[in-house]
């Protein structure tokens, strides 16, 4: 039987949350979103808050309920995406310690925007799209992001070849702007 280490708990202005229950070493995995992948239409706009982009024209919603559906958004993050659905400890987490993932190093909507209000030193203010994050910034998160927004996307036919724009992400540019109270998005949990 696995040992429990994550907890959801009250976090402040942001709703619930996801705790640690133990010390969680570096490198941890803590999150994995399962669940089938749908295009962003085919998903009820009020569950838009909770979607995990997955690819430039793929979502997963997690479980209700799930540590993904609580995970939420911080400028000074301890934890990272890794690969396509897992999120990982960036660092050792202390027991009580909220665990959390900046959320434009899984979204690839240009245009996308959403206010901030993790209270880091580092605050941004507003949550945009990972092309919205300086230069910096992007290579401080180096293979830390969504693994779609490290790849060409396929071609606009389909054929197959590989375009370096980003051109599907700009088709959805006109996201809705979503506000500071989204406490976690699309993500199915362990």
């Amino acid at each position: 039987m696995r040992r429990r280490i994550l907890r959801i708990s009250p976090a402040g202005g942001k709703g619930d949350g996801v705790f640690a229950l133990a010390e969680i070493p570096a490198g941890t995995v803590v999150v994995n979103f399962g669940g089938k992948e749908r295009w962003i239409w085919d998903i009820p706009k009020h569950l838009w808050k909770r979607c995990f982009q997955v690819g430039y024209d793929r979502y997963v919603v997690p479980s209700r309920g799930s540590f993904g559906w609580y995970l939420n958004h911080s400028c000074e993050p301890n934890c990272a995406i890794r690969g396509e659905r897992q999120i990982v400890t960036l660092r050792s987490i202390l027991p009580g310690e909220e665990l959390t993932f900046d959320y434009s190093t899984n979204v690839g909507w240009n245009g996308y925007s959403m206010d901030c209000s993790c209270g880091a030193r580092a605050c941004r203010e507003s949550i945009g799209s990972y092309w919205s994050l300086d230069e910096g910034t992007r290579r401080k998160y180096g293979r830390s992001v969504s693994a779609y927004l490290l790849a060409p996307e396929p071609d606009e036919k389909g054929s197959g070849g590989r375009s370096q724009s980003r051109g599907a992400a700009a088709r959805y540019s006109s996201s809705p702007r979503r506000t500071a109270t989204r406490t976690g998005r699309s993500r199915s949990a362990d």
